[in-house]
């Protein structure tokens, strides 16, 4: 038996595990056969700097039109990719786009994208993609950047019932707030930053269908934060993520007992007093039973901070 005699969904799902240079320098032009598989596969393109970019912009060309998964992390490209040429993106993450780029971004151009999330696009393009008619029939996730959101506080949309997935990259709760109201379908929530606007105003109850809150850094008060979770009502919610400077351990047992559906707790926080007693602590909730100490190394200084990771059985 020959490997040319296997099946072509074998071919394709091996495929999904090379790399796209090793599929172009490995794989390309051994025959007719496997060329026309090449042409079938989903090709992932990651782009950490600019020699990245260098290095895979051979097999970028060639692949181009089978592109379904780009992350470009440049702050500073060199070149820009042309986005007209990925006719079948389905997620795209640009950590800078160029006003060039983001006029290229539309339904025509990308007909497929369900995933996006761009650092540097004015605002007008959000309102645009979200709540204007000409939308991406199957987005269902989106990034919105540092800044831009605040203006969402002072104006009327109308409600976007398809996006599922929000990432913001920085919020308070009242940004977060007005979200959830206009995007109430969201089920999984991200926030790099989360901080505390000095002039907010109280909170009112609302609802959400929000099951995944994932809050990275918290730069507010713990107070601020069980705010949100109470005040926005997230009932379904069933994984949680979070990160304190410091801890109220009491206050936080007592908050997640409002959450009866969740099943997946994780917590870290990165000071705490030297007294803490952690098998006491451990005790305050059946949340706090795998808390103990992480190991944090970083080139500027060796660190513990307190980490949670509890899953209900």
């Amino acid at each position: 038996m020959r490997i040319e005699n296997l099946p072509d969904e074998l071919f394709l799902y091996i495929f999904s595990f090379i790399e796209p240079k090793d599929l172009l320098k490995g794989w390309y032009n051994l025959n007719y056969h496997i060329n026309m598989i090449l042409r079938s596969v989903d090709i992932r393109i990651n782009i950490k700097n600019n020699d990245d970019f260098n290095n895979s912009l051979p097999y970028f060309k060639h692949f181009c039109s089978q592109i379904t998964h780009l992350k470009d992390e440049r702050f500073f490209p060199n070149t820009q990719i042309d986005l007209r040429s990925l006719i079948k993106i389905r997620f795209l993450y640009l950590t800078h786009c160029s006003k060039e780029q983001y006029q290229h971004i539309n339904p025509n151009n990308q007909p497929y994208l369900t995933h996006f999330f761009f650092s540097s696009l004015p605002w007008s393009f959000y309102e645009r993609i979200l709540f204007e008619q000409a939308r991406f029939p199957y987005l269902i996730s989106i990034g919105c950047p540092r800044g831009t959101s605040i203006y969402l506080l002072s104006v009327t949309n109308p409600i976007n019932r398809t996006i599922r997935h929000l990432h913001l990259h920085s919020a308070s709760n009242e940004i977060i707030y007005k979200f959830i109201q206009y995007l109430p379908s969201i089920i999984s929530l991200t926030i790099d930053y989360l901080y505390t606007n000095s002039s907010s105003s109280p909170l009112l109850f609302t609802d959400s269908r929000v099951r995944r809150l994932n809050i990275v850094n918290s730069l507010s008060s713990q107070f601020h934060l069980e705010q949100l979770l109470l005040s926005v009502g997230f009932s379904d919610l069933t994984d949680l993520c979070i990160t304190f400077d410091t801890c109220d351990f009491h206050q936080l047992a007592y908050t997640l007992t409002r959450f009866s559906c969740l099943k997946h707790f994780n917590l870290r926080v990165n000071t705490y007093h030297s007294g803490l007693n952690l098998i006491a602590t451990r005790l305050m909730s059946p949340w706090f039973l795998s808390l103990n100490y992480e190991h944090i190394i970083n080139r500027y200084s060796q660190k513990q901070a307190i980490l949670i990771n509890n899953i209900r059985k």
